[in-house]
């Protein structure tokens, strides 16, 4: 039960202002005559009535149902001393408080209610012997007292429902913005992270191999680390003119451009020139196609160069040998890429990142991806759909969730973690 304290901290200022200005003006009213003689009862005891109506508006928020109450006690007071025209108005508002503050399932029975004492009043007065038209307006009367104050409570509760029902949907609607700008920041960055290791990896990979060559060589001659640090600086150089293109790219999204042109900027048709530099590198690189070359979506064609690309840089880390085999079917294109596997210290550590963009990639477009250790080798695997097939029609890369990606594997088990001989790569 509420304290009078607490009650009291409840109560609005301006309800109590409110209450002593309508009991002064009801006092001066009964002042001055302003109610029903039918009854001879000393004066002062007209004031307890308006009193208790006042009473009702100093806690018509903090508590409408005695406010409810508290007019109705003083309105069955007047029914028996007489009316007076100021209670009766406090009594109005007493009514309007509960309808705008009180119990929701509680003003459907206030109106039936309502209703049916303007009804038995009109028939009392019908009874009385009064004419046609003093029924209807003492009806009309009862009407405005009775009724009025509830249907307008019930208008002005339900557009304070319908505002705090649109500002809540703004609230959310702004939430939901928010976290639609988080996921859009998210996911540029997650595809600003897979170009960068893409671009980056590659090349640098084979500045660290041939530095770490020559460090590693106190007998070669000045021809051949000429040709070393030729190839160094190749590598460095190209490293450099993608890290531009990335940075362009980047530019250009900022100023409106689309993806169309970072995913047109790789095709398959570059892997044999990719080969040719692993090989330039040192490392023996088989490559072969199978089935009919034919034109693919430019994701497709994009993310099949860097499954490559990942592995066989992967491959200069761990390998002695590798083997890259492109194959067409009907409604996918399949990469394989196998290296050879040593047992040495990893001249280039790496994070893991390449191996989580490789799957990332290839997930987006509804593919496949396994990658682990076979026998003596280490095998890439991957089935990237040529769309349709487990890709929503319409949709773009950008519009895509991304997965879990907590393993490179798909299928119900984990992949095979490699042992100590087989190093797993990046």
């Amino acid at each position: 039960m509420t304290s009078p304290l607490r009650l009291l901290r409840r109560i609005r200022r301006g309800d109590a202002i409110a209450a002593v200005l309508l009991f002064a003006v009801g006092a001066v009213l009964i002042g001055l005559g302003s109610y029903e003689h039918y009854r001879d009862v000393p004066l002062p005891l007209r004031f307890v009535p308006l009193a208790l109506t006042c009473l009702g508006v100093v806690i018509r928020r903090a508590r409408p149902g005695w406010c409810l109450t508290l007019g109705t006690v003083g309105m069955g007071m007047e029914l028996v001393i007489g009316f007076s025209l100021g209670t009766v108005c406090v009594f109005s508002d007493n009514l309007y408080s509960y309808a705008r503050y009180g119990r929701r399932q509680h003003i459907r029975p206030m109106l039936v209610v309502g209703g049916a004492l303007v009804i038995a009043t009109a028939v009392w007065i019908a009874v009385a012997g009064h004419s046609a038209a003093g029924t209807l307006s003492t009806a009309a009367i009862a009407a405005i007292i009775l009724l009025s104050p509830i249907a307008s409570g019930i208008i002005v509760r339900q557009a304070h429902d319908r505002a705090n029902l649109e500002a809540e949907r703004a609230e959310q609607a702004t939430r939901l913005a928010d976290v639609r700008r988080r996921e859009a920041v998210l996911r540029e960055r997650t595809l600003m992270a897979r170009e960068l290791h893409d671009t980056v990896a590659n090349y640098m990979s084979a500045i660290a191999l041939q530095s770490t060559a020559l460090q590693s060589r106190r007998d070669l001659d000045a021809e051949t680390v000429r040709t070393s640090v030729a190839a160094i600086r190749s590598s460095s150089v190209e490293g450099l003119a993608e890290l531009r293109r990335i940075i362009g790219l980047l530019r250009a999204a900022e100023n409106g451009a689309g993806e169309g042109e970072e995913l047109a900027s790789y095709r398959i048709s570059q892997v044999p020139e990719l080969v040719e530099r692993i090989r330039a590198v040192g490392l023996k690189v088989d490559f072969d196609v199978e089935g009919t070359r034919c034109e693919l979506p430019g994701e497709v064609e994009l993310t099949a160069y860097r499954v490559v690309q990942e592995s066989l840089t992967n491959a200069l880390k761990y390998g002695k040998d590798a083997s890259v085999v492109i194959a067409y079917g009907p409604d996918q294109v399949t990469v394989q890429v196998a290296n050879a596997l040593h047992a040495e210290a990893d001249p280039v550590p790496g994070g893991g990142a390449g191996l989580v963009g490789m799957t990332e990639r290839v997930r987006l477009l509804g593919g496949k991806v396994h990658a682990g250790p076979e026998g003596e080798r280490w095998r890439v695997f991957a089935e990237i759909p040529t769309g349709g097939k487990g890709w929503p029609a319409g949709a773009t890369a950008s519009d895509r969730s991304l997965p879990e990606t907590g393993g490179v594997a798909d299928g119900p088990h984990p992949p095979p973690r490699p042992t100590a001989r087989f190093p797993k790569p990046e």
